[in-house]
């Protein structure tokens, strides 16, 4: 709210109280919902990534969920971070789901489930800093999600070697599996025999890009669709209301989808207000198509 009061004096000369501003927002909630709804039933995409953050109403710990693709991003408040509030966010989703390896989106069968590498990497630097045997199963681990990463990339710039690739990928595959089944081996290091069999349980989650060319390693796009809610948060109050809960999902998803597009955010949302100040119904609407380009080389 003050950084707002701030850009309104610098900008416009003009003084607003963060009554003011949040009755504001208040009337822009109707206005924006035929575009945010028009964003939740684009959710039949091939592929999506999905992830979530915390989201403070006063003193309670809600959850800001994110499903995002090439095109939209969706956000919704939940106060659960559990299968309930996954499924509401998914919705009738039925395509392949990028995500880490939260319990959360268990309800996602395992063959349209495809596990961020980079957050398994991450785990795996812990694992490889371990003493002993333990140190290194998480090194070769390491080794071998790097190398993946790697050829994976090497193919994305040569497309014509498809059937190299993928005996590479095969073999690494073997590998993990094998070093995976070592670590479940050990008998002195109980977290690194933990890891392995929880991980064990979701191995082929690893490796659905091998069945669909448009499916990225990692979530790097929901975690950049998030990321500017995170600073939002840091740098501001919790939401006080139900209002607010509605607002910020809302605001969210009308502003990263027009970002993605490429639209001008000014633009947009002066169209929307100007339709809402005169009581006219919001005919402002995405250019979206269920058979938007998609580029299955694209690095997500």
């Amino acid at each position: 709210m003050r950084q707002i009061q701030v850009l309104l004096w610098e900008m416009c000369q003009v003084r607003f109280s963060t009554r003011a501003i949040s009755n504001a927002q208040g009337k822009a909630i109707p206005w924006m919902e035929p575009l945010y709804r028009q964003v939740g039933q684009y959710r039949g995409q091939a592929v999506c990534h999905a992830d979530e953050t915390r989201h403070y109403r006063g003193t309670n710990t809600y959850w800001l969920w994110a499903l995002a693709d090439h095109s939209v991003s969706y956000f919704m408040t939940h106060y659960s971070r559990g299968n309930a509030a996954a499924d509401a966010l998914l919705g009738s989703f039925t395509g392949y789901l990028v995500t880490d390896h939260f319990s959360g989106y268990g309800n996602v069968p395992p063959e349209r489930r495809q596990l961020c590498l980079a957050h398994l990497i991450r785990h795996f630097r812990k694992m490889a800093g371990r003493y002993g045997e333990g140190g290194s199963v998480g090194k070769r681990l390491l080794l071998l999600a790097y190398t993946t990463v790697r050829t994976h990339h090497c193919w994305q710039q040569q497309p014509d070697q498809s059937a190299r690739y993928r005996r590479r990928i095969l073999r690494l595959r073997r590998s993990f599996l094998a070093t995976l089944n070592k670590g479940l081996a050990l008998e002195h290091c109980k977290r690194t025999t933990n890891q392995c069999k929880h991980l064990l349980k979701d191995e082929a989650m690893c490796w659905t890009f091998l069945k669909d060319d448009r499916i990225p390693l990692t979530n790097n796009r929901a975690e950049r669709v998030i990321r500017p809610y995170v600073q939002w948060r840091k740098t501001s109050f919790a939401s006080p209301s139900a209002q607010g809960d509605r607002f910020r999902p809302m605001a969210l998803t009308v502003l990263g989808t027009a970002r993605q597009l490429g639209m001008n955010i000014a633009t947009l949302m002066r169209d929307v207000c100007s339709q809402g100040l005169a009581h006219k119904p919001v005919s402002v609407r995405f250019p979206l198509s269920q058979s938007s380009a998609y580029n299955p080389l694209q690095i997500a």
